[in-house]
């Protein structure tokens, strides 16, 4: 088993990034890390690449889940719409409006959503995304910048979408 200090430098390193790539698979995200971070303390050893193995292991929880729960999930999302950005262990920049790239993220495709939340505030590299959603890393690449290309034609290059670029830069 992993020891305490290692697993809780792997949760300083990667819990923040990790909820908010959760939000974007839609769920319970917050017991889909924890079930994550269970998993990964009963590993004999640390992975190589501990946020993409806990990527992959809360995808495929939240999967799981989706599958079971399908027809009460249908009831609740329409009830409830999640803005991924309001946390505060979430560090995001200020200037971005959390609710219009909210709104406009759950309009892309699921692939293409995740893709670009995982790249852009996880901060994890094509090589990982591909990994974790089963396609190769230029298949990855291409599908964040479709996306990237359908949330532009949504948003004035000048005033709206010049945040969302500033934090793709930073990465």
């Amino acid at each position: 088993m992993i020891d305490a200090t290692s697993l809780a430098e792997v949760w300083d390193a990667c819990a923040d990034r990790l909820l908010l790539i959760a939000r974007s698979f839609g769920g319970p995200a917050e017991d889909a890390v924890q079930e994550a971070f269970i998993a990964l303390a009963t590993q004999p050893q640390l992975p190589d690449d501990p946020m993409g193995w806990l990527v992959r292991v809360t995808r495929n929880q939240l999967l799981q889940w989706h599958r079971s729960h399908q027809r009460q999930r249908r009831r609740e999302s329409l009830a409830v719409q999640a803005n991924w950005f309001e946390s505060e262990v979430v560090q995001v920049d200020r200037r971005i409006d959390g609710r219009r790239i909210t709104a406009a993220l759950q309009q892309l495709p699921s692939p293409q959503r995740e893709i670009i939340v995982m790249h852009l505030w996880g901060g994890l590299t094509f090589e990982a995304i591909g990994q974790i959603v089963d396609t190769s890393r230029a298949s990855a690449n291409r599908s964040f910048h479709q996306g990237l290309d359908l949330l532009r034609s949504q948003f004035s290059p000048e005033r709206d979408f010049d945040s969302v670029r500033a934090c793709h830069e930073k990465f």
